[in-house]
This record gives C-alpha cells, structure tokens and sequence, in this order.
C-alpha cells in the first residue's frame, strides 16, 4: 500500500472512491464475462451439449480470467 495515498475515514466515501477509481475496469471486466457467458451457452446450445459441461466450461473460464487480470486497487488508504 502506498504511503502517499489520502487516509479516508468514511466507509461510503471509500466505496465511491474504490467505485469511481475502478470503474474503467470494472465495466470491462464485466462486459467480458458477459461476453464470455453468452458465447459459451450459445455455442454448448449449438452443439447440444450437456449443461453440467457448460457450468465446467463458464467456471474454468471466469477463474482463468480473474487469475490472469491485476487487482482492483484502492485510492485511498483505510484507518483499519
């Protein structure tokens, strides 16, 4: 955590510090997995696959991606 970052003591000033930082990623990150849903119930609809395989599919997929992708950072720094 960086030293130079504002200490906040408001938890609902920290959310809307936290949600106004983050959200760039945060609508990309959701889009993608949206994406990443619905591109994969289509094709397993398509291909008349079982569902369980899907859930398999759509679970792989969102840890791989949140494994691949850095963490939201916070701006501010918590007196906790």
């Amino acid at each position: 955590m960086n030293r130079n970052q504002p200490v906040v003591e408001s938890r609902s000033r920290r959310l809307l510090l936290y949600l106004r930082h983050n959200r760039g990623r945060i609508v990309t990150d959701c889009a993608l997995l949206l994406v990443w849903v619905f591109t994969a119930t289509v094709a397993f609809g398509w291909l008349e696959q079982p569902t369980w395989l899907l859930y398999v599919v759509l679970f792989t997929g969102v840890v791989i991606y949140s494994r691949i992708t850095p963490t939201w950072e916070r701006p501010y720094r918590s007196p906790d």
